[in-house]
């Protein structure tokens, strides 16, 4: 056996950090600066722009530009002459991400995501962005970038300088909001929401690709708790056991992956986050609470408690970020199986067993990369309905299913584990330890309540400084990075679900004087609500966050934990605190009550506490540049009257779609272009839409040849309707793109009418 090694460039200046992700990049041969003023002075002095390359270390398109692009000795010696490079990890610095993000949504009209590759100014102001390039395009724009910079610098800064004041803009937005208290139609509105783009057949919201959504799971658990209302708990219900069945739940190891790509939860994008299985086990614990204690629920959160204590915690207590969606360069290939194997890990009883009750779905190829020969597992009906057919109890079938789990687990175990992403964080640990907390109670589940405790104590003793305020993230003994006002506001939440489930008085006095401390670091005293950073580094804006995003927003998680303080101590300083952050957004929440779903659920409970505060001002409505980002801006989309013949139905759907623009073909070309899709749904979840999408024409983009939708396109569908069909809509997602530039995702819906 021959092996052939490759020497490692030189440590660069990562090689110190704390951050994983940055680690990653030590030995790049580009001459890779941290955040901070060394890099700003050298772009100062040297008069270079400077690349801000933005990501985190379990980013699977992050590793691809670091091995075509990062790692090319050609490309990093154009890179170290041309301009500075700044490496950052958004996990670590989300201010900067999030300032950085929206000025890549502005240049990309609603593109985004990572890794991100904003070129800046010496002064740090925006002029270029994009996400993933290939070799010879990322080439392409270094040179052109230099070559602009030497010949025109100052239009490059007027240029600079109109973005940095857009970006002021639409995140100083959320700042000079009215203050009003919306009104109980505003709840009934994102009901409503909920309810029009909940998928009947396969649970989850909207299209693919499919996010469990969990601030909306927790709000309608909370609306079926505070109101018995059955939509919402249905609409619960048929989420979570649908998601328990796919692929994005992992059935051998426990926890679950991001997302899934399709729309049945069957294909995930493998990386696997602590947030996620923070929130979902506690939708998971809350709706074994809420549905009479029926086992399914108890089953899946037990799986992902027991995925995180034996895979993501630290010995000491607390918990780590994230595992890698690779292994080997290869997505999904640690979680994959073929036949053989699956015959190879299980005796005869076990593997005849997993062929009844267990299928195998397909991992689409993303062109140009290496592929697994592997597939997903997936349950075929819920574990109930198995026992049911086989006479067993559902206790009994989950060890059966167990068994052949673990007997999985142990073959697994002996693969290439993917990359762990082991730094503490504040914000993300707050949420687990709540979830432990809270299941401990529900569940009487001891060692839940001793594994917040454990974490609880960690962070107080490790993340928490002398002066009492606290840090973002710890790494092998080292604390850094003075922490945001989620990081307080999660650890808040956390603490008080622990003194919930102990009665120690040590974690309620702890979360009140963390309470006081955000309050002195961030608040608002002009406008209320709380500010995402202290204010103490200067960058282009400060700004709030109050809407949801892959979390709940601070300002919103803070108005759960200021209810729970009242509930738990009686004193009405709380309630008042909680009405005057909810007023401070509530010009922002009645505009969009989606995007602030997790401040509604607040909200909600506000409503149960005492009677609605009446609105003292409308909103305005405001045009921002966000609407200007959005695909409805440049396709426009209709309907055909419906042509019935019994139970049969076929509506066309038009999409006119604007000149120089196209939408993405269904399939996409790209695993990160969201395909154009068409579904029709109704109340009753049994109707069956089959659309025909048209042929595509080819283009040629610097991504390669994708497939398109050009000019006026129509989309036939033929619908199966059931007997009594209600409330029949269409819904319609599409991307439009120009060049290499895609704009976020629309999704309309539209009545259909039965004659």
């Amino acid at each position: 056996m021959t092996f052939s090694l490759s020497v490692p460039a030189s440590a660069n200046r990562l090689i110190d950090s704390s951050s994983p992700y940055l680690l990653q990049h030590a030995h790049n041969p580009v001459d890779w600066y941290p955040w901070g003023e060394e890099a700003f002075a050298k772009a100062r002095k040297e008069n270079k722009p400077i690349l801000l390359s933005i990501g985190y270390s379990t980013c699977y398109w992050c590793h691809v530009m670091e091995r075509e692009i990062f790692e090319n000795p050609d490309i990093a010696r154009l890179m170290n002459e041309s301009i500075v490079s700044i490496k950052i990890d958004r996990e670590q610095r989300p201010d900067v991400d999030d300032i950085y993000m929206t000025a890549a949504q502005i240049m990309t009209h609603g593109g985004g995501g990572w890794p991100n590759n904003v070129f800046v100014t010496p002064d740090l102001k925006p002029f270029f962005a994009g996400t993933y390039f290939p070799p010879a395009v990322f080439t392409s724009v270094i040179q052109q970038i230099h070559d602009r910079w030497a010949q025109d610098q100052a239009g490059i800064t007027a240029l600079a300088d109109r973005l940095a004041g857009a970006i002021i803009q639409i995140k100083q937005q959320e700042n000079d909001a009215a203050s009003i208290l919306p009104e109980q139609p505003t709840i009934e509105a994102l009901l409503q929401h909920y309810g029009d783009y909940y998928d009947n057949r396969f649970g989850g919201f909207y299209q693919a690709p499919k996010f469990p959504n969990e601030a909306a799971l927790l709000f309608l658990l909370d609306t079926y708790r505070l109101t018995h209302n059955n939509v919402a708990m249905n609409m619960v219900r048929g989420t979570l056991e649908s998601m328990a069945q796919g692929g994005i739940y992992d059935a051998v190891g426990g926890g679950f992956h991001r997302y899934a790509t399709d729309a049945q939860w069957r294909i995930p994008h493998f990386e696997k986050m602590i947030y996620n299985q923070a929130l979902l086990a506690r939708a998971y614990t809350e709706f074994y609470a809420l549905s009479n204690n029926m086992p399914e629920g108890r089953a899946i959160a037990e799986g992902i408690f027991a995925f995180t204590l034996r895979q993501m915690t630290l010995k000491d207590g607390g918990f780590y970020s994230a595992l890698d969606a690779e292994t080997d360069a290869v997505e999904g290939a640690y979680y994959a199986w073929t036949d053989a194997e699956l015959h190879d890990a299980l005796d005869k009883e076990s593997y005849a067993w997993l062929a009844r009750h267990y299928g195998l779905a397909e991992i689409p190829e993303i062109s140009g990369h290496k592929h697994t020969d592997g597939m997903v597992l997936c349950l075929k009906q819920p574990l109930s309905e198995i026992a049911t057919a086989e006479g067993l109890s559902y206790e009994e079938m989950v060890k059966k299913q167990q068994a052949v789990m673990s007997a999985l687990r142990i073959a697994r175990d002996k693969r290439l584990l993917p990359h762990l992403d082991n730094k503490i964080i504040t914000a993300w640990n707050g949420l687990m330890i709540d979830a432990f907390a809270r299941a401990g109670q529900c569940m009487g589940r001891a060692e839940y309540i001793q594994a917040a405790r454990r974490a609880a104590d960690f962070l107080l003793a490790n993340l928490r400084k002398q002066d009492g305020t606290l840090y973002r993230t710890w790494r092998d003994g080292k604390a850094e990075i003075a922490a945001y006002f989620e990081d307080y506001a999660f650890m808040i939440q956390g603490l008080v679900s622990t003194y919930r489930a102990t009665k120690a008085d040590t974690y309620l006095q702890a979360a009140e004087e963390l309470v006081a401390q955000a309050k002195k670091l961030f608040w608002d005293r002009e406008h209320g609500g709380y500010y995402f950073t202290d204010g103490s580094e200067q960058l282009l804006v400060r700004m709030k966050n109050a809407v949801d995003s892959a979390l709940p927003s601070g300002n919103a998680v803070m108005a759960h934990a200021l209810l729970d303080l009242y509930e738990i101590t009686g004193n009405a300083e709380w309630k008042q605190q909680t009405e005057a952050l909810l007023k401070a957004f509530g010009q922002a929440i009645k505009k969009d009550p989606r995007g602030y779903t997790h401040m509604m659920h607040a909200l909600l409970r506000l409503n149960h506490l005492i009677p609605a505060a009446k609105a003292t001002q409308q909103p305005v409505e405001t045009a921002t540049l966000q609407e200007a980002m959005e695909t409805k801006a440049h396709v426009q989309v209709s309907a055909s009257e419906p042509k019935r013949e019994g139970n049969c139905l076929t509506v066309t759907v038009v999409l006119d779609i604007a000149e120089g623009w196209h939408i993405n073909a269904n399939p996409a070309s790209l695993d990160f272009l969201i395909p154009t899709s068409v579904d029709v749904r109704e109340d009753s979840g049994k109707t069956e839409a089959k659309p025909a999408y048209p042929d595509a024409s080819a283009i040629t983009t610097p991504l390669g040849d994708i497939k398109v939708y050009e000019g006026k396109i129509s989309i036939p569908v033929q619908v199966t309707l059931p007997g009594g069909a209600e409330n029949l809509r269409l819904l319609v997602r599409a991307q439009a793109c120009k060049d290499t530039t895609c704009l976020a995702p629309s999704d309309w819906i539209m009545p259909v009418q039965l004659k």
